[in-house]
């Protein structure tokens, strides 16, 4: 009796171990792949700022100043946005969701043992079911899902834009000398390249999910083969839904702004009568 005891508590530790060493493991590449994301905005600062003595020269301090305000002012928005898509809570189910009478009648996840929504998925990093789950992004250490996927379009959005901006301007800078190109130059045609590189990766992000965004649909519906069309209401109608219900806090990274939905119940065209089911 007292070996199998304690062959059992060895087992048990043991496996502690190797939960602990996961979980480590996984909180490295979390670290590093935020710390990756935020030295790229803080490369693509630097690559503008230090040009900005060449671009007031260029076009003169008046028509300089608004462009530039209007880059830091983009980068601000980026950061906002990949904090919030970062720290939010994504749409977790909330514990101990029953089913209800309604045309969107929440399944029992297997996995832990709560209530199941239409379109609800259950994450295997983050252990919880998510209200309209797109995707678990590692890049920001969360989920994506109803109640963040706003700041995520904001974030890859903001991004592109700033990661395009900021290619014009370093253009911009490097043309506006006259004469032979220097050593300076040559260096910042290689930065150049690595900017296009982001902004190529930043602006397909950006046009793959915003079909996802103007059809109201997400990257596991897609890849379940779901039709486009099932929880369509409308271009409008599924802004409101991720965005905000006024359109005036659309494009602000700090305020979500949904109060029409609670990512339990959808709205959808009359054509679809029954949700789909999704698999435990």
């Amino acid at each position: 009796r007292r070996s199998t005891g304690g062959g059992r508590w060895r087992e048990s530790v043991w496996v502690g171990v190797i939960r602990c060493e996961s979980a480590w493991v996984g909180a490295e590449m979390a670290v590093g792949n935020i710390l990756a994301v935020m030295t790229i905005l803080l490369w693509t600062v630097v690559s503008v700022s230090v040009h900005i003595p060449r671009l007031i020269k260029a076009w003169g301090l008046p028509a300089a100043i608004p462009i530039l305000v209007v880059f830091y002012s983009l980068v601000t928005c980026t950061l906002m946005s990949y904090i919030q898509v970062s720290l939010r809570d994504p749409g977790y189910v909330p514990k101990g969701l029953t089913p209800i009478e309604g045309k969107d009648i929440p399944q029992l996840c297997k996995k832990c043992n709560n209530g199941k929504p239409a379109r609800t998925h259950h994450c295997s990093v983050c252990k919880r079911c998510v209200m309209k789950m797109d995707h678990h992004c590692p890049w920001v250490d969360n989920c994506v899902g109803f109640k963040n996927y706003k700041f995520f379009m904001l974030f890859v959005g903001y991004g592109t834009v700033t990661s395009g901006l900021a290619m014009a301007l370093v253009i911009t800078s490097i043309t506006s000398r006259p004469g032979a190109v220097s050593a300076w130059d040559k260096a910042m045609i290689a930065n150049l390249v690595i900017l296009t590189l982001g902004a190529l990766f930043a602006t397909c992000m950006c046009l793959n999910h915003s079909s996802y965004l103007l059809t109201n649909q997400t990257t596991l519906e897609d890849l379940k083969k779901i039709p486009s069309d099932t929880y369509d209401m409308g271009v409008y109608e599924n802004l409101r839904s991720v965005c905000g219900d006024s359109a005036w806090c659309w494009l602000v990274p700090c305020v979500w702004g949904v109060t029409r939905y609670n990512g339990i119940h959808w709205d959808r065209p009359d054509k679809v009568s029954v949700a789909p089911r999704s698999s435990v």
